[in-house]
């Protein structure tokens, strides 16, 4: 039995060297050309990339190119144009307004609009902004507005809502049209 055991030993010991001798240098030549692959893999990536970002860095300056000329457009016109909110607060003015109104831009802009507008006439204004939040088409009215000063201004708002996909807030821009001179 003693032998037995000791014939078996052996003959497992000798299966185990053959194992060991049998495995072949294959696995290390195919994981070479796994890693080369991979590396050309990468380097077609980051070649992919550098393109993508490039192209990104196009479009961005093309955006701030287009952001700029709507920024002169809007700031540089003749006519006062405000960007309102539903609850009728000044979320952006041109240079225009603030000089229409003698007020900072910065100090109208967190504003309610309305308290630019007489009393007698706020009326027609809340339903301007009705019409202007109801209907994809630009809508006008005239009224009287007030500046810092109390001067009063006979103006046509001319209102058309603000879709921007970007944005989920509401807003709509108008233009007054001064109709006192």
């Amino acid at each position: 039995m003693k032998r037995a055991k000791n014939k078996s030993k052996k003959t497992m010991n000798k299966k185990t060297k053959n194992n060991i001798k049998a495995k072949p240098e294959k696995p290390t030549v195919k994981l070479m050309k796994d890693l080369q692959r991979l590396a050309q893999l990468l380097q077609v990536h980051q070649i992919e990339l550098e393109h993508q970002n490039q192209e990104l860095r196009i479009a961005q300056e093309e955006l701030e190119v287009s952001r700029n000329k709507y920024v002169n457009l809007f700031d540089f016109s003749p006519i006062p144009y405000f960007t309102l909110d539903p609850d009728s607060i000044i979320k952006e003015v041109n240079i225009s307004a603030s000089n229409m109104f003698g007020i900072d831009r910065s100090k109208l802009i967190g504003k309610h609009f309305i308290t630019y507008i007489p009393l007698t006439e706020r009326d027609i204004y809340n339903s301007f902004l009705k019409t202007v939040f109801s209907s994809p088409e630009k809508q006008t009215c005239e009224l009287h507005v007030m500046n810092k000063n109390k001067r009063v201004f006979h103006v046509r708002l001319e209102g058309l809502e603000v879709v921007n996909i970007l944005e989920s807030d509401r807003k709509y821009q108008v233009a007054l049209i001064e109709l006192t001179k």
